[in-house]
């Protein structure tokens, strides 16, 4: 497919040609046409201190600290949990962020490919859109661009789709130590995960990932055109509510794009938007309008969302600032954690209840009232142990505070 980069006469030698406003030789200009809409290492990135990657930024407020979230009925052992704020600027939290977004992008999908026919409408494809070298030199032209990146999504022929933004592209270096290294995952999750100077090793090169559903006739890529359109791969065909091949590779795409999407310091705005037949205003509860299409039943996006949580390993459920649900727990809190007793957790928010219908000796209900007060904000650590960073130390806090 072309790659609607300008013309250029191949003189096999090292002498200047010019394309666009970037002087290169013949066998450069050929490496940079093999990553189509890729700018130049040489630009300078734009705002370099303000932008951010998923998981470089601050945490949330209280993450990382220890709290009781249950206690024995039996031997008022407390069982304590690390705080998960979520964010996606949070080096500890940002993968929660990422799974759980994932997790939505995939079931929308999903849930518009089941209210489709099954044959070519439920055919799915992800596409990246590049702007001209250096068109994008600032945060409204990145936001613009994305807007834009819909509308020629929207002309090549996609139906229904979502826009991921990505600021940076891997520098021509980061290639060649990544080709080196040869690892069995992406460079990007090489360069987050395996390398120390990720920052040096990527470039300002803002590009549009387009990820939905295709249309029958789409229209392909053309030399002469001032961005760059390029079709990556189709996906997994859509096959039913229990089809695992296809809600793993719609998953992992996302949770790929969302790894190294960006946006300034400080931003809230969404990174995964929607449009076309997929739009807010589009995919509604209820199609009241012709231009609108009916989300499925309740019952069949709900059997979704368990199916692709399931593939994607996901929590359940999270509460802002305090972490992950365990998919695995049902809806009581467990046993408890000693091994010489077999008694039952209760979760302390429960504990007023518990106690009004039950009486435990009085140091199981002391332990019970003070793993709930201290939950509740009624009491609070000693001084040094007010915001436990490891469980040892919530447990000493717990110690010092039943004394």
């Amino acid at each position: 497919m072309s790659s609607g980069s300008p013309a250029f006469t191949d003189r096999r030698d090292d002498s200047m040609i010019r394309t666009g406003d970037t002087d290169r030789t013949v066998v450069q200009e050929r490496e940079h046409q093999s990553s189509p809409g890729e700018w130049d290492d040489s630009l300078e990135p734009f705002g370099t201190t303000v932008w951010e990657l998923p998981g470089r930024g601050d945490r949330g407020a209280g993450c990382g600290v220890w709290y009781p979230d249950a206690v024995c009925e039996t031997c008022g052992e407390p069982r304590f949990k690390s705080r998960v704020c979520g964010a996606r600027s949070c080096p500890d939290c940002w993968g929660v962020w990422a799974q759980q977004a994932a997790v939505r992008a995939t079931q929308r999908i999903q849930a518009y490919r089941h209210t489709q026919p099954p044959d070519w409408h439920r055919q799915g494809a992800h596409a990246v859109i590049s702007p001209p070298e250096g068109d994008v030199q600032s945060e409204g032209d990145y936001w613009r661009w994305r807007s834009k990146a819909a509308e020629i999504a929207s002309d090549k022929g996609w139906r229904g789709f979502a826009v991921i933004p990505h600021p940076y592209r891997p520098t021509d270096e980061a290639k060649k130590r990544y080709r080196r290294v040869d690892p069995d995952y992406g460079i990007w999750v090489w360069l987050r995960n395996d390398v120390e100077d990720m920052q040096s090793l990527i470039k300002w090169s803002p590009h549009y990932h387009i990820v939905g559903a295709t249309g029958a006739d789409m229209d392909p890529a053309k030399d002469d055109e001032p961005f760059v359109y390029r079709f990556l791969r189709s996906v997994e065909h859509y096959d039913g509510i229990h089809d695992e091949d296809s809600h793993e590779d719609l998953y992992g795409l996302f949770r790929y794009l969302l790894s190294h999407t960006g946006y300034p310091v400080g931003s809230s705005k969404q990174v995964t938007t929607w449009y076309g037949e997929l739009a807010n205003s589009v995919f509604v509860e209820e199609a009241t309008e012709d231009w609108q299409h009916a989300k499925p039943s309740e019952g069949v996006r709900s059997a979704l969302k368990r199916e692709i949580e399931a593939v994607a390993d996901a929590p359940t459920e999270v509460e802002e600032g305090d972490g992950a649900a365990d998919p695995t727990e049902d809806d009581s809190c467990g046993e408890c954690e000693r091994d010489d007793c077999d008694g039952i957790l209760i979760d302390v928010f429960d504990v007023t209840a518990y106690l009004r219908q039950n009486d435990p000796p009085d140091d199981v209900r002391d332990s019970m009232e003070l793993a709930r007060d201290w939950r509740l904000g009624r009491v609070e650590p000693p001084p040094g142990l007010k915001l436990p960073q490891t469980r040892e130390d919530a447990v000493l806090a717990f110690d010092e505070m039943g004394t």
